[in-house]
């Protein structure tokens, strides 16, 4: 049964979802209100109405709504490209991570929910703006006690050591490429994110002259179909260049 302040996805269509908590407050739409208060008791797949008799379905929410739900104040990584990180990154529960550059927290949330229950995410961020709006975020996704927040900026180095994976997502990722050599553990990865060609070759040639081997660099893209009867076709628009990925495994170098 759905409880005070769970986190629960309300769906009616793909433009008209809403990422909320069970609360006392009315969620507001432009089918009617829904009493949030309302969903306590009920089960995850029932539907709820709105004041004008409008279904909503109530639906358990999910990594990817998480993210793409965030309260931005920045861009976003998003889910295409986070999945790839995921995979190519030393993500478990218990890994320590360190994030330089947290922005509006959509990257965090994938990592603060594959480290728990005893790992721990270090977000570094000199905006204390973005670094606040991030944290509620997280706070709202339930997924807050697993990040400790730095609002600085780094110059030299992190505070931890031996950790399992960096990801450096600034303008000028190859100033930290130091530093995330200095903290990773022998053998583990760093990952960053660089939008344009200019800061995609000056990274790799840091990350070359650093102690980093098997580099690899790529593009992501994603295309969703429409499925029509009669009609079947590629949607018109899609999330295609964010950025190119970088990924890179620490290794020890003789002096």
């Amino acid at each position: 049964m759905i409880k005070e302040k769970e986190l629960v996805f309300l769906y009616y269509d793909d433009k008209r979802n809403f990422l909320t908590k069970v609360s006392e407050k009315s969620l507001h739409t432009d089918k009617g209100f829904i009493k949030l208060g309302d969903l306590k008791g009920k089960r995850f797949g029932e539907k709820i109405e709105t004041n004008l008799g409008i279904p909503f379905y109530i639906l358990r929410p999910y990594l990817y709504e998480m993210i793409m739900k965030v309260k931005r104040k920045t861009q976003i990584l998003y889910p295409k490209d986070i999945g790839m990180i995921l995979t190519r990154a030393n993500i478990f529960p218990g890994a320590k991570v360190i994030e330089a550059g947290i922005g509006s927290g959509a990257l965090t949330t994938a990592l603060a929910n594959f480290i728990r229950p005893t790992g721990k995410v270090y977000s570094y961020e000199k905006n204390e703006d973005f670094l606040k709006n991030a944290m509620r975020n997280l706070s709202k996704n339930g997924l807050d006690e697993w990040v400790e927040a730095k609002c600085r900026q780094v110059t030299d180095e992190f505070d931890e050591k031996e950790v399992d994976f960096v990801m450096i997502d600034i303008g000028s990722p190859w100033d930290l490429i130091d530093a995330a050599h200095k903290s990773l553990k022998g053998g583990s990865r760093l990952a960053t994110i660089c939008p344009t060609f200019e800061q995609l070759t000056s990274t790799v040639f840091k990350l070359q002259d650093t102690g980093f081997v098997n580099i690899e660099c790529m593009e992501i893209l994603l295309r969703r179909i429409l499925v029509r009867q009669g009609r079947t076709r590629p949607e018109q628009k899609m999330p295609s260049h964010t950025g190119w990925l970088v990924f890179a495994t620490k290794v020890f170098i003789s002096s």
